[in-house]
């Protein structure tokens, strides 16, 4: 594997509103510490460390959060923060900096990463990686599929087909699938057959591909975007970049390339991974004996199987049973713990409402 050649993109420019009270407009998910005295995103660079070299990182980021980025990821370049004038999804921002990776390296490989999720083995996770590059080398994009656990209907899915030859590495211990569909996040009955039918894996949003690869991809499926991309690198001056930005299409990379694309290949992956989507994904990290997973100074009595956080003072429960509780200075969020896609509309709610100072 050419590590030389490797580069890794962290997505980090997304808010989290489902992690509300604790993430803020200004405090997003990605900046949470939720598992560790280090964010999440912290997490998902020391990640991928091993494999590729600081100066080898871009971070994709709204204007608002670069200076924070700047600030937990000191050993990043400020010239590999890619600074998005206006949100416009996974696509645009993966494409330019694609453009931006060929200006340097014609040979340039990318790992993208989303910058908010978790990963338990490490090791695994390297490992699938570095077989995931073998095939980018080959022109290959891979995408990582994660085995499913159990039937969950807040992901998209992928069935995979048979084995991926590759003669150059036949006793490799991890190998990639052909990918026969990409699948819409289904309802419960249908997750449940894809759980019973052993040939769905979750699609987990981490991708590698040559630079040169996706951005081909990009003219193919998405011109205008790819016409924006040229532009963007001739343009001098932020209010015309800013106008390029905004006329690119708002469109996810998974939507408009990998559904359209050829030459794709899935590798199954358990390394332990959750995309910690909302408060109910914490209640898979229990910390004790009743199942309760808590972060801060929590006190509990006869409660079993809640996710219970403060970031500010004495959090003291009695009596609970699958609840979310959340305390942060100046709002606290109690639901139960499987209405906690609902936090969304808390926002929302408070969006009409004009409560912008807890947003």
């Amino acid at each position: 594997m050419a590590t030389d050649h490797l580069y890794a993109l962290l997505l980090a420019g997304g808010k989290g509103t489902r992690f509300w009270p604790l993430s803020r407009e200004d405090h997003p998910k990605q900046l949470l510490k939720l598992f560790s005295d280090r964010t999440l995103v912290e997490e998902t660079y020391e990640r991928i460390r091993p494999l590729v070299s600081s100066d080898h990182i871009m971070v994709a980021t709204s204007r608002g959060l670069a200076l924070r980025l700047s600030a937990v990821l000191p050993e990043v370049p400020n010239s590999n923060i890619l600074v998005e004038p206006v949100p416009r999804n996974t696509a645009p921002c993966i494409a330019v900096a694609a453009a931006r990776l060929l200006a340097r390296d014609p040979d340039a490989i990318m790992v993208v990463l989303p910058s908010d999720h978790f990963v338990n083995d490490r090791a695994m996770f390297l490992d699938v990686i570095a077989a995931a590059v073998t095939h980018a080398e080959q022109g290959r994009i891979v995408t990582l599929g994660i085995t499913p656990t159990q039937p969950e209907t807040g992901f998209g899915y992928i069935r995979f087909g048979e084995f991926v030859e590759d003669p150059e590495h036949p006793d490799a211990k991890v190998r990639a699938r052909h990918i026969q569909a990409f699948v819409e996040k289904p309802d419960r009955t249908t997750a449940l057959s894809f759980l019973k039918a052993g040939r769905y894996l979750w699609n987990s949003g981490i991708f590698v591909f040559r630079a040169d690869v996706i951005l081909e991809k990009v003219r193919q499926h998405l011109p205008s975007l790819y016409e924006g991309v040229l532009e963007l690198g001739h343009v001098q001056g932020e209010a015309e970049a800013e106008r390029i930005w905004r006329d690119m299409p708002d469109i996810s990379i998974d939507y408009g390339v990998m559904e359209k694309a050829d030459n794709l290949c899935v590798i199954p992956a358990a390394f332990g991974w959750s995309d910690v989507g909302t408060w109910a994904a914490l209640s898979a990290f229990p910390g004790d004996e009743h199942g309760n997973f808590s972060f801060g100074k929590v006190v509990t009595v006869d409660c079993k199987e809640n996710v219970l956080y403060s970031s500010t003072g004495l959090l003291a429960t009695v009596g609970l049973s699958r609840m979310v509780v959340v305390v942060t200075h100046g709002a606290v969020l109690v639901c139960p713990i499987d209405r906690t896609q609902d936090v969304r509309a808390v926002v929302e709610e408070l969006r009409q409402r004009s409560l912008t100072e807890y947003l």
